[in-house]
């Protein structure tokens, strides 16, 4: 069948109100994107597979890169698509997919009633209509908590907190695109609520049954010392992670759980259309390094510590101490082009000197590659914006970095040539292209 052909027998065929049809060549073949309609989306049964998918080739090369394992380095849709959808939504999950993302990141929070839902903040004031709905409004309130990337206090005032609001309470929310990026689509403001992590966990076997290639899953717990305050025992939060992600198969626990105190945990069964489906792999993620190696000590799924603002994991005693549990290290991207030390005074972080000297020394920044791999271990620097928005390097610093990308394309190349093995990205079809011509200059 032609292309057009196709795309008229979907027109035809399917009440398409939110439609986005294009055609990449990747890897020598043609892939068609085709997004759920929105009265798909209402009625749809997310444990099971829609019936309309095409197919969406993996990401795979011949040629060898510099990453640990050699292979083509994996490009993490970040909050799904939010390039073009309001990020953690269900059309978020499916573009990132559909633009043939290798792993679709949720982050992680806990209702008041114990229910793991997914939203990048703790609070639903910046990315959803709480704001409006009245029945609300006494939630609204202000709260401080430990911030995981620097171990400090932070309050947040005048916001609605999932700690505190049910899962009913959440589901009455509605997410739109953040409006400080006025580029980006605002015509899906209000179509998606917020998920569920089972949901999310739902989605994801969707689309890897329905588009007939798996889809890594890389939850992030966002501040589990925020979401742990009042439950029956401090690792509460990441215990109901670990036993979702078991449940749904991208989890093995290696350590006791007291599971007497997640009874309440009603999963879902596991419909039979997904019975020996093959799924993508999985990560955990954490800016918490206790809950990391919690989480590292209790599955046998690889953990990503995530280490924005901590001087000594630039060091190499610091990446010693992250090895032990760690399969992945992620940091913010300006590190590996101006080095940790501006990264880390344009951040306002301090350190001891003495103490940075007694773990090595910081590393340079066109070293900690190297560094980081000689240890085993993979790097995953993010965010990698769309090109609409500015990239955000601190390249005005010219004596501590010789390199400064000017658009997406000298800076991809850059990862690429560093060795990165993963990328936090948005606009994952741009980053997918550049990718696949960086691997044309390989061969």
């Amino acid at each position: 069948m032609s292309l057009r052909s196709c795309i008229s027998k979907l027109k035809r065929d399917l009440p398409i109100v939110l439609v986005i049809v294009a055609t990449f060549v990747v890897s020598g073949g043609v892939f068609l994107l085709v997004a759920p309609p929105s009265s798909m989306i209402a009625s749809a049964n997310l444990a099971q597979p829609l019936s309309f998918a095409v197919s969406v080739s993996k990401n795979i090369s011949s040629a060898k890169w510099n990453t640990l394992s050699g292979a083509m380095p994996q490009l993490v849709g970040h909050r799904g698509e939010k390039a073009f959808m309001p990020e953690h939504s269900l059309g978020s999950y499916w573009q990132a997919a559909l633009e043939g993302a290798d792993y679709i990141e949720p982050d992680l929070g806990l209702t008041k009633d114990g229910h793991l839902v997914v939203n990048h903040n703790e609070y639903l004031g910046e990315t959803t209509n709480v704001a409006s709905i009245a029945s609300l409004a006494h939630l609204r309130t202000n709260k401080t908590w430990i911030d995981d990337t620097t171990g400090m206090n932070q309050t947040v005032v005048n916001e609605w907190f999932i700690s505190d609001m049910t899962l009913e309470q959440v589901k009455m929310v509605r997410i739109n695109q953040d409006p400080k990026y006025p580029w980006r689509p605002q015509h899906f403001n209000g179509l998606f609520g917020v998920l569920t992590f089972e949901e999310y966990l739902q989605t994801i076997l969707n689309l890897t049954s329905t588009l007939k290639r798996p889809f890594g899953v890389i939850p992030e717990l966002k501040s589990p010392k925020l979401y742990n305050r009042g439950r029956p025992y401090d690792r509460y939060f990441e215990d109901r992670a670990i036993l979702t992600m078991q449940h749904y198969g991208w989890a093995n626990i290696t350590r006791w759980i007291n599971r007497e105190l997640h009874a309440d945990l009603n999963l879902q069964s596991i419909s039979e259309a997904f019975a020996g489906l093959q799924k993508g792999p999985s990560a955990w993620q954490s800016f918490d390094l206790d809950t990391a190696r919690y989480l590292a000590q209790h599955t046998d799924t690889p953990v990503v510590a995530l280490v924005e603002k901590l001087p000594w994991a630039f060091t190499p005693k610091g990446l010693d101490q992250i090895a032990q549990f760690a399969k992945i290290i992620s940091s913010w991207k300006d590190v590996y082009l101006v080095g940790p030390v501006a990264y880390l005074q344009s951040s306002g972080i301090s350190w001891d000197d003495d103490e940075i000297a007694k773990l090595g020394g910081f590393i340079e920044a066109n070293d900690l590659p190297r560094e980081i791999h000689a240890r085993g271990m993979e790097l995953s620097p993010y965010t990698f914006y769309d090109s609409h928005q500015d990239m955000g390097y601190l390249c005005s610093d010219k004596s501590s970095a010789t390199f400064c990308p000017r658009n997406r394309k000298e800076e991809l190349f850059y990862f690429f040539e560093l060795g990165v093995d993963y990328l936090f990205v948005e606009n994952i079809v741009e980053a997918s292209m550049l990718r696949l011509e960086y691997d044309n200059t390989l061969r």
